[in-house]
């Protein structure tokens, strides 16, 4: 029985004429797909966010048409690069580029709570995060903080993470880069189907002056 993201998958790859075939995951923690163009073979691990107590709470009875939502940015994501190590291990250690995608079916008409461009990049990355010293007031500029999921010497197997998405009847996938990741996806020969964000990473705060 296949869940509604591996459906959703599959069908890209057929409009988009990419081959594919489903691994047997056997007694081992396996991705789900082997993917193959022309020129590169990597691996993909399907994972969905489904469920959320803080998503579509009723505040007040007298209203139940009113909802609110409340969550912790890079949260849901930052617990689906954890949930899938396994998986994305393996890929790696057969030298395969390996990539994480997560549907998002908590939030199946706007797809945005949890999975959004913030939410992937501070899961990944830190928090952004401003130095503000207290007796001149001068701050340093943006950079990424605490809670990374991805760094030097943490999941680098993860060649990339990614939001599959069927939003408005389209079905898009878009990989966020792991520049952390010990196998590197050689971006230029992926089908142009795929939407890829690319990233330099700065970790350290810029200097109060």
């Amino acid at each position: 029985m296949k869940t509604k993201s591996e459906e959703l998958f599959e069908g890209f790859l057929i409009a988009n004429n990419v081959r594919f075939e489903k691994i047997n995951e056997e007694k081992s923690s396996r991705p789900d797909y082997m993917v193959t163009t022309s020129d590169l073979q990597f691996v993909i691990e399907v994972k969905e966010l489904s469920r959320d107590d803080n998503f579509g709470v009723v505040k007040d009875p007298a209203e139940p048409h009113i909802k609110s939502h409340s969550r912790i940015v890079g949260d849901h994501v930052r617990r689906r690069i954890e949930r899938s190590r396994k998986q994305i291990q393996y890929g790696a250690k057969h030298d395969i580029p390996s990539i994480l995608l997560i549907y998002n079916n908590l939030d199946p008409v706007f797809q945005m709570f949890g999975t959004e461009d913030m939410d992937f990049t501070t899961a990944m990355y830190g928090e952004l995060t401003i130095l503000l010293d207290k007796n001149t007031k001068l701050s340093t500029e943006l950079f990424y903080g605490k809670n990374q999921s991805l760094q030097k010497h943490k999941n680098t197997s993860f060649s990339a993470v990614g939001r599959l998405c069927d939003r408005g009847g389209i079905t898009t996938v878009t990989l966020f880069e792991n520049v952390f990741a010990q196998m590197k996806v050689p971006y230029a020969q992926l089908p142009a189907c795929f939407d890829v964000r690319r990233f330099e990473v700065s970790t350290e705060p810029l200097s109060l002056t």
